[in-house]
């Protein structure tokens, strides 16, 4: 009850701020994408604080703008793809065996993100304002790592679940506000990303350096702490090939890459556990191999349509050997989104994916205004898959909300470079 009067007062507040201050709106729910966590019902139907911020956002976006915003939503690059991917969600909505959980991932995973999207796209205008955004991502990752740090030391040991305990009830794996440590890394693993360009393309005041750095340094530290061995290999392979492909950082990066296979061929130890994350010859590993080989042949026997949205878990049931739990998704990002979304809807995925990294290659190529910022978006989505071989880094309420962030900095971007009447 009391919970309920505070979310109640909360979305009050917030509708006031979006109708007055609509960027500010935004930056708050930058600012705190884990507020998903905070779930409640309306009318039966079930929500997240994150859900009523966009919807609430969203709400007073059209009653200001009515349908004035179609023409700009039609004309930005990602048009197409968007709508093929809204309409393939909504079909493997419909198809899914859990229908009910479909609709929930089909609202939270699609309709809202591409709601905030819009807003984002319509309201954010300037450099500048890109910049508190992302400063506000930053901020999310701050007192994440608080939380984390804090569990760490044992302050907050018992909000750790057992699993992720030694046996002396120390924490062995921290996992913040969410419940698995893989979470901080899929989270995180961007931001880290973006923030490495921010270094490079935002305001190089001393201040605003140190704390840019600060947030790549404690966001690596906590990654490290929940062994999210996935975001690491992502983060640090990013790192090398944009120090490859920089003339200026080639040589020495050519040299640490030498020394490194050297280590890896010279040193047993290192040679033998590279070889075993690498290789997935690990227990993880051994797992996610597994995973794959079920889902490929339930794919096999589904492969137009897939399993439907949230239908993974009761479509798998006939081809799981019960070595192991069943996981909610394949942990592929091809097999996720060819079973929620069936295989047209992977190849609109891919499309809206494919034209990203070439809009922004083009961009890198041509140098334009901004090109060194289009150049970390362009490396945010190669962490993404990279990441996403092993892991699903969209399906999860923060993570597609971040996802169409990312794509809507491209569009505002493009809007700036063409419109150098904005303040940039």
């Amino acid at each position: 009850m009391f919970t309920g009067l505070l979310v109640t007062i909360y979305c009050l507040l917030f509708t006031y701020l979006a109708n007055r201050k609509t960027d500010w709106a935004i930056y708050i729910i930058a600012a705190s994408l884990p507020s998903y966590l905070i779930r409640f019902e309306l009318l039966s139907i079930p929500l997240t604080l994150l859900e009523a911020m966009v919807i609430i956002l969203f709400g007073v976006f059209l009653i200001k703008n009515k349908l004035s915003w179609l023409k700009n939503f039609y004309r930005q690059p990602f048009f197409g793809p968007t709508i093929s991917l809204l309409f393939f969600a909504t079909l493997a909505m419909f198809l899914s065996p859990q229908l009910r959980a479909g609709a929930g991932i089909w609202k939270a995973y699609f309709i809202e993100p591409i709601m905030f999207f819009i807003v984002v796209t319509n309201t954010i205008n300037s450099t500048a304002k890109i910049k508190k955004i992302i400063w506000a991502l930053g901020l999310s990752l701050l007192y994440l790592s608080a939380v984390a740090l804090a569990q760490k030391i044992g302050w907050l040991a018992e909000t750790v679940p057992a699993a992720f305990l030694k046996p002396t009830g120390q924490v062995d794996r921290v996992v913040s506000l969410f419940g698995y440590p893989n979470a901080l890394g899929l989270y995180f693993g961007p931001l880290i990303i973006l923030f490495s360009g921010f270094l490079f393309w935002g305001d190089k005041k001393t201040i605003l350096q140190a704390a840019k750095l600060a947030i790549i340094v404690v966001g690596l530290i906590i990654i490290i702490l929940a062994q999210s061995e996935a975001a690491i290999i992502s983060i640090v392979a990013v790192w090398l090939l944009l120090l490859l492909i920089n003339k200026k950082t080639r040589l020495p990066a050519t040299m640490l890459l030498l020394l490194a296979v050297a280590l890896f061929f010279l040193n047993p130890d290192i040679n033998q556990y590279l070889s075993a994350k690498l290789l997935l010859k690990d227990y993880s590993g051994f797992i996610r191999r597994l995973i794959w080989q079920e889902s490929w042949q339930m794919l096999k026997d589904n492969w137009l349509f897939g399993a439907g949205l949230a239908g993974y878990q009761t479509k798998i049931a006939n081809y799981h050997l019960p070595t192991f739990e069943i996981f909610l998704y394949p942990h592929n990002i091809f097999l996720n989104f060819w079973s929620e979304l069936g295989l047209i809807g992977l190849l609109v995925f891919g499309w809206l994916n494919l034209k990203f990294c070439w809009n922004n290659l083009r961009a890198v190529i041509k140098r334009n205004q901004n090109y060194i910022f289009n150049l970390f978006l362009l490396a945010i989505m190669v962490q993404f898959f990279i990441h996403g071989l092993v892991d699903a880094p969209y399906l999860k309420n923060d993570l597609s909300m971040l996802f169409w962030l990312i794509l809507a900095f491209y569009v505002i971007n493009d809007k700036i470079i063409h419109q150098p009447t904005e303040i940039a």
